[in-house]
C-alpha cells in the first residue's frame, strides 16, 4: 500500500488535515523534523548506492578549486 507525506503550510492547515483524516478513519503518524531529515538522508544514500564510484583524486580536485 502507498503512503503519503503531506507538509501543511501552517498549524491551521495541519489541524484541518488531522481532523479530516480522523473523520475518514485513516491511520496517520506525525513525524518530527529529525525523522524528516533521516528520510531525506536515506533517499540520498539510496541514490548514491546506484551511482558510479568516484575516485578520491577527483573529489580532492573539486574541493581545491
Amino acid at each position: 500500500m502507498e503512503a503519503l507525506i503531506i507538509k501543511p503550510a501552517n498549524d491551521e492547515e495541519a489541524a484541518l488535515l488531522k481532523s479530516l483524516v480522523k473523520k475518514m478513519k485513516v491511520k496517520y503518524t506525525v513525524i518530527s523534523e529529525e525523522e524528516k531529515q533521516d528520510y531525506g538522508l536515506a533517499l540520498a544514500m539510496l541514490a548514491a548506492k546506484n551511482s558510479k564510484p568516484v575516485s578520491e583524486a577527483s573529489i580532492m580536485k573539486k574541493l581545491n578549486k
